[in-house]
């Protein structure tokens, strides 16, 4: 009976031992030696650093992000999709690499409501004192650091800045991560060293495995299709339009008399931690699908507020028409000479009157090549 119960343990247990080998991650996929094929792979993504392929944070990383049925995975994936081309843009304008964007990937699983425990947010996890200090607005009503355009380009200058302090890639990344002055005691620790190694084990050990974190993201976005994952659906931003609102607005009240999905709303508007836009002389950003874009814009002429909007690339031309050939829009549209007006025109009627020359120069087009 005992040897029979022995035998039973030993199935048992080599039982659950295939099943948890049989769930964890094959980093090898075809190769004898998975350590070399990671190296040559993460040399083909042209990282302004260097990991070890053989870094075992790195290894854990990668096992958490590709570990099968990784659904939080295929979650970000599909915001990479959404939010690389505007981390791709700021990056490009202030003239920093563009792989840097997986650093999102590894500070906030590109959740922009993300929030750490030491208080830092954002898909860039910043923290309220140093996002105050790049200029961003961060109390109960806004908070900027979940803003996509403006975090973005804070901790994009922000670590132009580092890098320019340090000299390394490596040394700024940590910087990122700790802080400069952390980093500073540490090369005073190592000597007055500023190669990476000899500093790495002076920084805490949050710091000490940030790079391999950032290097592990950076694989991960780039060969999650050999593991079996998929990126979730989501809103591309092309699909996404942006309103400069300069009244106060409700955001449930926007999303109920425009008939749009208040959850959506709040989701692609994440900054407006109140629920509303406040009042602001240089405006306010409001995200709305694309598709509705018109339908809000419709809406808030209606309100003591005023959007951004679209000028046609045909507009001066027209306008230039229009002088040319006495053409005033304003006494066709109200009956009165524009030089007679004691204000300047709404918006609405500006538009208005945008329409008619445009209107007026594309029949002339048509008639001159006739």
């Amino acid at each position: 009976m005992d040897k029979l119960l022995k035998c039973l343990c030993l199935v048992f247990f080599t039982t659950m031992s295939m099943g948890t080998k049989a769930n964890a991650v094959d980093l090898s996929l075809s190769s004898n030696n998975p350590e070399a094929e990671i190296s040559c792979r993460l040399a083909g993504l042209q990282l302004p650093l260097t990991a070890v392929a053989s870094d075992a944070h790195l290894h854990r990383k990668l096992t958490d992000y590709l570990g099968k049925g990784s659904q939080s995975t295929e979650r970000m994936l599909g915001r990479a999709n959404q939010y690389f081309p505007v981390f791709e843009y700021y990056l490009e304008k202030h003239g920093m690499p563009e792989s840097l964007k997986y650093l999102a990937v590894a500070e906030s699983m590109l959740v922009p409501r993300a929030v750490s425990g030491a208080s830092a947010a954002g898909l860039w996890q910043l923290m309220p004192a140093t996002a105050r200090s790049m200029g961003l607005r961060v109390d109960g009503v806004v908070d900027e650091r979940l803003d996509l355009y403006l975090s973005t380009e804070a901790a994009v200058i922000m670590l132009k800045g580092l890098h320019k302090q340090f000299g390394d890639w490596h040394l700024a990344l940590a910087a990122y991560n700790c802080g400069p002055g952390r980093v500073r005691r540490a090369i005073r620790s190592a000597g007055g060293h500023t190669y990476y190694p000899k500093v790495k084990r002076y920084l805490p050990r949050e710091s000490q495995q940030y790079v391999a974190s950032y290097v592990a993201a950076a694989y991960t976005v780039n060969f999650y299709g050999d593991y079996g994952l998929t990126p979730a659906d989501y809103l591309l931003e092309e699909d996404v339009a942006c309103l400069n609102v300069y009244g106060q607005r409700s955001l449930r009240r926007i999303a109920n008399d425009c008939a749009l999905d208040l959850k959506q709303i709040r989701k692609m508007n994440p900054s407006y931690r109140s629920g509303y836009i406040p009042r602001s002389k240089a405006g306010h950003l409001i995200r709305v699908p694309l598709e509705d874009k018109w339908t809000v814009q419709q809406y808030l002429w209606g309100r003591p507020n005023l959007v951004e909007l679209e000028i046609d690339n045909e507009l001066p031309l027209a306008n230039q028409l229009a002088e040319d050939i006495s053409f005033d829009a304003t006494y066709w549209l109200i009956g009165v000479p524009a030089e007679r007006l004691l204000s300047a025109p709404s918006i609405a009627q500006q538009f208005a009157e945008d329409q008619m020359k445009l209107q007026m120069f594309y029949t002339h087009e048509v008639l001159a090549m006739n």
